[in-house]
């Protein structure tokens, strides 16, 4: 199995070669261009070098070049380029531009993250994979009590290492050369530059992550607010259509103030669609509705002609309930009035 395998690799290695190197540089003048990441022009060369390195990935599944259980001492110097593909992935679906930027961005972290696991298989780093967030999260942490002093300084020494190593690696490569340069010198120079270029991409990979992970962060952050928005306006959209309840208010009925419960009994009696009520049962009806406060000190007074009026209308309720008093005051005013004509008592002016 193992010479078919050779024997296949060696047959198809110059057409994955020209592959891998025109997606190469398909990803580096990418890298180093002026022009706008969003014209057409440049989409169509993320879109071609994406397709390039995909069916570059094939091959290399195909021809089973990699394996778990080797090191990477074992490994051709002719192959260990070909470790660099999922990197290469990662960075070109970065330049990819889509309505659906969360998908985009998940992608090319499956792609990086693969990376520096291969790299881990291998033997060439010894960094972690940045451990995915857990689901109950919050996307977007508040802050809350004081800061993590111990770890912000970590994470700030971490950057500073990484930083200087990247500088260093950056150094060594200049000192042997670009990639073309390289393909023409002896095997041992070739198989240092490949080794210092998978280290450079495990360290952008770690970089990319990170942002990575800050962009899904808030992607999720705002498709969670599109949604709650999106669903705030249909819940009132529905409302909307969906006509007010009408509040149930007792009916108006008009009335008509009478004196006393006989004048109540003789309206009632001659127009029983419209009711009646003493003026008794009408204050007492304002009492309960608190139109007219007991005791206020800004109660109106009453005139002169309406005091008549109630005093007469107070007597009149005595007599109806027979009250032996009133019934004998009022004898007494009706035999009074029968011996003493009205105006009999004025004699002013008069001799």
């Amino acid at each position: 199995m193992a010479v078919f395998n050779m024997a296949t690799s060696i047959c198809n290695a110059p057409q994955l070669s020209e592959i891998f190197e025109e997606s190469r540089k398909m990803q580096e003048e990418l890298e180093h261009s002026s022009g706008p990441s969003n014209s057409q022009s440049y989409q169509d060369k993320v879109k071609k070098g994406i397709s390039q390195l995909e069916q570059a990935t094939h091959m290399v599944n195909e021809l089973g070049l990699f394996s778990r259980n080797e090191e990477i001492e074992e490994c051709p110097t002719a192959h260990i380029r070909y470790l660099l593909l999922p990197a290469f992935l990662g960075d070109m679906t970065l330049k990819f531009q889509d309505d659906d930027r969360l998908s985009i961005v998940q992608k090319a972290k499956a792609y990086f993250r693969d990376y520096i696991r291969r790299c881990r298989d291998y033997g060439v780093t010894k960094e972690e994979i940045p451990e995915e967030p857990s689901e109950e999260s919050d996307p977007v942490p508040r802050p809350s009590g004081r800061p993590n002093l111990a770890a912000m300084q970590s994470n700030r020494e971490e950057k500073i290492r990484r930083y200087k190593e990247a500088k260093e690696l950056n150094q060594k490569l200049t000192d042997l050369g670009d990639w073309e340069v390289v393909e023409r010198r002896e095997e041992d120079v070739k198989r240092e530059f490949f080794l210092l270029m998978l280290k450079k991409w495990v360290s952008t990979s770690l970089e990319q992550l990170n942002s990575i992970q800050q962009e899904i962060e808030i992607l999720q952050h705002m498709a969670k607010m599109k949604k709650g928005e999106n669903q705030c306006q249909d819940d009132n959209s529905t409302k909307r259509k969906e006509p007010p309840p009408k509040e149930h208010r007792k009916p108006m009925k008009p009335f008509i103030l009478t004196k006393d419960a006989l004048q109540a009994q003789v309206f009632g009696a001659g127009y029983p669609s419209i009711p009646t009520m003493t003026i008794d049962d009408f204050y007492q009806k304002e009492i309960r509705e608190g139109k007219i406060q007991l005791g206020s000190m800004n109660q109106p007074q009453m005139s002169e002609k309406e005091e008549v009026e109630a005093i007469d209308i107070r007597k009149e309720r005595e007599i109806e309930q027979d009250d032996p008093e009133a019934l004998k005051k009022a004898r007494e005013w009706d035999e009074w009035k029968d011996d003493h004509k009205r105006g009999w008592g004025n004699r002013e002016n008069r001799s």
